[in-house]
């Protein structure tokens, strides 16, 4: 149920910021959002109450990845 809230509130984000701006600010306000919601949830799958299996790892990199990449890309000029 976290992982679904996370994912709403992300959602949530980009529809809002695309109905109301469409530069550069909306696109890095985006980026934010996008990357604290990849980062809360690979955060969250790898602290969820089980063993860690291999696809759990697996989904837990992937989900990392994702917000390393909005995380570079939101620092370069």
């Amino acid at each position: 149920m976290r992982m679904i809230g996370i994912t709403l509130v992300a959602l949530a984000g980009n529809m809002w910021q695309n109905s109301k701006l469409t530069n550069a600010a909306g696109i890095e306000f985006v980026g934010r959002v996008m990357f604290l919601s990849a980062l809360a949830l690979g955060l969250l799958t790898m602290f969820i109450p089980a063993e860690l299996a291999p696809f759990t790892i697996g989904y837990t990199v992937i989900g990392l990845s994702f917000a390393l990449a909005y995380l570079i890309n939101l620092t370069r000029k």
